[in-house]
């Protein structure tokens, strides 16, 4: 998913706001992910108040190596006190171009590597008894990566992804991850003018848009983080950089609507207590309800998720376009179509931008229109 110059685009704003006496240094973009060089307790920070990442790596090191047992001396030297407290961990492994390919001797040699180093450096009892309480599903993997022999050993920071927030309660049929709204909205945001905006979704499920709009600079304080079982934050849970508050939205409202009242149940129950206001509605009722300086963002069916796809087509989607020029007005609209059904501007709008992307597997395109 090539988006991450909008992932790069929220990283210079958070730092902005968070970190005015510090720098992040951009080593490279790379398909789906960015590699930055910046203090390690801003680095870990990042976890909580970025909204686009998935998940976010701290390399460790980089080395040649072409075979199993040479890996396995490499790890068992490498100083693991800082980041490990006497568990074997988990190994993500992924290798192209390389002689040392075999995903289950990647992973033998990395553990034994970190065994045979505890051996000489024992862990100490305060890190065992941590890691006896807490639940193993917490703990930092081992990311490995070979490419043409290169080896890089990275430390998940983050555990679960990050698109987990640990804030909506429910969710619907088909929701977008919230990393990819967060994305879109970036996307989206960079048409608008910097005023406040009404932001509507029409087909909002179970709200996800809405709310990562709503949350857009708040601090995810709501789950676990791996980086918080590590030894170089247990010794020291003060040295991660104090966050700004940041109580300004982008949007000056959030309305949601959708046309099944179940829907609409579950996705105030997720928004209670967020100021977005759910109602039911039919975007194709014809109910002309225009807002000032709005915007429209919508992530409608695509078929081959939800069974119906000999109803859905480039018409459909055309049908949706025109709806929600006729009810709402907007200046904007962002909206979800399937890479098969390629729009073309005509005498109703103007395409803004176009960014392709899979969700759920499937080949989609993000499109910001713009209405004559």
């Amino acid at each position: 998913m090539d988006l991450q110059d909008l992932g790069l685009l929220e990283l210079k704003e958070k730092f902005s706001i968070h970190f005015k006496e510090d720098s992040f240094n951009l080593i490279k973009e790379i398909p789906g992910g960015l590699e930055i060089e910046c203090p390690l307790h801003i680095g870990l920070s990042l976890n909580t108040i970025l909204r686009t990442p998935t998940r976010i790596l701290l390399r460790l090191g980089e080395f040649k190596c072409r075979d199993a047992p040479k890996l396995y001396q490499k790890i068992s030297k490498f100083n693991w006190a800082p980041w490990l407290i006497g568990q074997v961990p988990e190994v993500e492994s992924a290798a192209t171009n390389s002689r040392l390919f075999d995903s289950r001797k990647i992973e033998k040699a990395i553990q034994d590597g970190v065994l045979q180093y505890y051996r000489h450096k024992p862990v100490k009892k305060k890190y065992l008894e941590h890691l006896e309480k807490t639940d193993k599903a917490l703990l930092p993997t081992i990311y490995f990566r070979a490419v043409d022999d290169v080896c890089t050993i990275s430390l998940d920071t983050t555990g679960e992804r990050l698109h987990l927030r640990g804030e909506k309660i429910l969710t619907g049929l088909a929701p977008i991850r919230e990393s990819l709204a967060a994305l879109l909205l970036k996307e989206l945001q960079t048409h608008l003018p910097p005023t406040n905006n009404t932001l509507i979704d029409p087909m909002c499920g179970s709200g996800t848009f809405l709310l990562e709009a709503h949350a857009e600079n708040a601090h995810t304080t709501g789950r676990e983080y791996s980086f918080m079982h590590t030894p170089v934050v247990l010794d020291n849970p003060q040295a991660l950089k104090k966050l700004a508050t940041i109580p300004q939205e982008r949007f000056r409202d959030l309305l949601g609507f959708e046309i099944n009242p179940e829907v609409v149940a579950l996705a105030r129950k997720n928004v209670e207590a967020s100021g977005i206001k759910i109602e039911r509605a039919d975007l194709f009722d014809g109910v002309s309800a225009p807002y000032q300086q709005a915007a429209v963002i919508i992530n409608p069916p695509y078929g081959i998720r939800v069974g119906e796809k000999s109803e859905i087509n480039l018409p459909y989607y055309l049908k949706i376009i025109e709806s929600v020029k006729n009810k709402f007005a907007p200046e904007l609209l962002g909206i979800i179509v399937p890479s098969d059904y390629k729009l073309k501007s005509n005498q109703t709008f103007k395409i803004h931008s176009a960014r392709p992307f899979k969700n759920g597997g499937i080949e989609v395109v993000f499109y910001v229109l713009g209405f004559k």
